[in-house]
């Protein structure tokens, strides 16, 4: 049987090259932060940046001497968005006797990447073959808790947002103001939001990318020494999966249902997602690989693809059930 250590060494120089391509496009391109764009700019370019992806992962994963079946992939849920999927890897990669199933995102902060901002990275994230939770078609978006392995078992999104944060403030022994919440700044999160501002938590709003924080929320605090995180309220559903790919991992909390803007459809998520209905894969075939195509300047303060030695240098964030590793590799 082919190894998890030498299946993470492939998946790793996936998103590795992934990330190399992607900036290389957004760079040979001149994408700037200065640049103003209309919406039909605005997808043009994320079709460019994608396709780049796309075409680096998916020769990157021909190869692979184990099978690879994407069960979810963030491209698609562009159809419900602009009329149309943008450029998505999607099919099955390599050969042999070990199978896994995967969820990518070969850019993920698109935002970011289309104007050569922070927060832009490529991720792949794999565990047992039919042990990820595969993309409905009828919704693309996930109401989320994530929060650190303390929190295990004793916060729920069956529980008020006081009572989990009641709960925090009681197990890490802090006051309201120590507890950092990241929300994505929507109206579907309204509630979420007037209830973490009464109680008087950290609150940090962000517009687009949940998928970094989430990670970080998954962490124990101790380790990563960015205070205590959690993650709320509705996100992207594909990265409610790649970052739960991560906590289970890291037996994080993690927690998720379906969210629909639309009442009849939501009315067939009702269902509360636990992490093993989310990643019903084994923990030691649990990985995830993150490359940062721009730098991130707000959670691990990690460097994007840069010159280094002669060639390019890519930093990435490896997860597994060993924890969390962060290498830098030059690729010539």
């Amino acid at each position: 049987m082919f190894a998890m250590n030498n299946v993470q060494k492939y998946i790793t120089r996936a998103t590795e090259l992934t990330a190399l391509m992607v900036s290389k496009v957004i760079k040979d391109s001149g994408f700037t932060p200065q640049d103003l764009l209309t919406e039909e700019e605005s997808i043009k370019r994320e079709k460019i940046i994608d396709q780049a992806g796309v075409d680096a992962m998916r020769t990157a994963l021909t190869d692979v001497p184990f099978v690879l079946e994407v069960v979810g992939s963030e491209g698609r849920k562009h159809v419900h968005q602009y009329g149309e999927a943008l450029p998505t890897l999607e099919g099955v990669f390599g050969s042999g006797n070990l199978k896994l199933d995967m969820v990518n995102d070969v850019v993920e902060g698109s935002k970011a990447a289309k104007l050569n901002t922070p927060g832009a990275v490529s991720v792949i994230a794999v565990s047992s073959h039919r042990g990820l939770m595969g993309t409905p078609r009828d919704i693309d978006y996930m109401d989320k808790l994530f929060g650190p392995p303390q929190l295990k078992n004793k916060i729920s999104i069956n529980k008020s947002i006081e009572e989990n944060l009641s709960e925090t403030v009681k197990t890490f022994q802090v006051v309201p103001s120590k507890i950092n919440v990241v929300l994505m700044d929507r109206t579907r999160n309204a509630h979420y939001i007037n209830a973490c501002q009464k109680f008087g938590v950290n609150l940090i709003l962000i517009n687009a990318g949940d998928f970094l924080p989430s990670v970080l929320s998954c962490l124990d605090p101790k380790i990563h020494k960015k205070g205590i995180h959690l993650v709320l309220g509705g996100g992207g559903f594909e990265e409610g999966i790649l970052a739960g790919v991560a906590g289970k991992a890291l037996g994080a909390v993690v927690e998720g249902r379906g969210w629909s803007g639309d009442m009849e459809i939501q009315s067939k998520y009702t269902k509360i997602w636990g992490i093993d209905d989310l990643v019903s894969g084994k923990k030691k075939d649990c990985f995830v690989s993150v490359s940062f195509i721009t730098h991130d300047n707000k959670w691990f303060d990690l460097e994007g693809v840069k010159k280094e030695k002669g060639g390019h240098a890519v930093t990435t964030l490896a997860i597994s059930s060993k924890g969390l590793k962060i290498s830098r590799n030059i690729h010539h």
